[in-house]
């Protein structure tokens, strides 16, 4: 398991949130939280990788720094 910490812009709600966090769950990301801009991610690196989280996150129409 891998934990990784990303800035991600363009949030400005809890639903905005929720919608990212779900996509990520679909991919198999084991844990995802938000906090001020930044998520945390735990994942199985041998089931997705991080890019794949990333491109995910732009797919949903964020920004991922």
């Amino acid at each position: 398991m891998q934990t990784q910490n990303l800035h991600v812009d363009g949030m400005h709600c809890k639903s905005c949130a929720m919608l990212i966090l779900d996509a990520l769950e679909d991919l198999g990301v084991q844990k995802a939280s938000f906090k001020d801009k930044e998520l945390t991610v735990t994942f199985d690196e041998s089931k997705v990788t991080l890019d794949k989280i990333k491109a995910e996150i732009i797919k949903e129409g964020y920004k991922v720094k």
